[in-house]
């Protein structure tokens, strides 16, 4: 039973992980070749935000609280969310839609501390390697919380893998909660404010954004790869040494227990 639920555990969180991923290449390929849909698309959620009208507050808060959140998170399109309800509602009711967006953001970094710090360690070794964090991956990651803590707290709610797990890997490797709610409390504040401020001005002026979007995609793109080949080169080619060479430990493994 305990197996099957596993699986089932594993299998939704792939599945609705691999429907989002899915979905936003989509958005992006209609973005590009039928920009207009993307304005009718935009004009409607705004319509749908205005008419929820206070329930936008509770939209905030949640979707900044479970894209925190181990696993679940990076299925989550918490920032596309604020993005839009900050823009078409928080543009007019700023303060609490920023109040909201910051407590919504420090509990589910510190849900995802808590549940790191509790059974962080067992889920990693059972479901880890399923859910895209292998040992490689944990290894990064608690060696740069180690390191730049503050930093990976911070700016981990940019990313769409860190923010989920971040908290999680903080819990789980030991980071005192002393510090993990001061590095929290400053990066909900401005990942909240940040989020807010972009999506006002993204309606604003969507309409430039979506004449030119494919020139933004592209600059990114190139800016993007020029990054990385520049000044992370060394550290990918690391990476994926690592992990071919968790991957080889992992089916050598296998291999040897078939043949007992």
């Amino acid at each position: 039973m305990k197996q099957k639920i596993r699986y089932f555990t594993v299998f939704l969180a792939k599945g609705v992980t691999i429907f989002f991923a899915i979905f936003t290449i989509i958005l992006l390929v209609i973005s590009l070749v039928k920009p207009e849909w993307i304005k009718i698309a935009i004009e409607w959620v705004g319509n749908l935000i205005e008419t929820l009208g206070n329930w936008n507050y509770l939209i905030a808060f949640l979707s900044a609280c479970i894209e925190s959140l181990p696993i679940i998170g990076t299925a989550v399109p918490g920032m596309n969310i604020m993005i839009l309800v900050g823009g078409f509602w928080g543009k007019h009711h700023l303060l609490f839609t920023l109040l909201f967006a910051i407590v919504g953001a420090m509990l589910g970094n510190a849900l995802g501390y808590w549940i790191g710090k509790v059974i962080g360690k067992e889920i990693i070794e059972k479901y880890g390697e399923y859910i895209g964090l292998g040992k490689t991956e944990e290894k990064i990651l608690q060696k740069q919380i180690k390191k730049n803590g503050f930093w990976y707290i911070v700016l981990g709610k940019f990313h769409n893998f860190t923010r989920a797990f971040v908290p999680f890997i903080a819990g789980s490797s030991g980071m005192s909660p002393k510090s993990f709610w001061i590095f929290n409390m400053v990066g909900s504040i401005i990942w909240a404010t940040a989020m807010i401020l972009i999506g006002i001005f993204f309606v604003e002026h969507y309409e430039i954004i979506l004449k030119y979007l494919s020139y933004i995609i592209l600059t990114l793109m190139i800016g993007f790869l020029g990054y990385m080949y520049m000044f992370k080169r060394e550290t990918l080619q690391q990476y994926m040494h690592d992990k071919n060479k968790e991957i080889e430990e992992k089916i050598a493994k296998k291999q040897s227990s078939l043949n007992k």
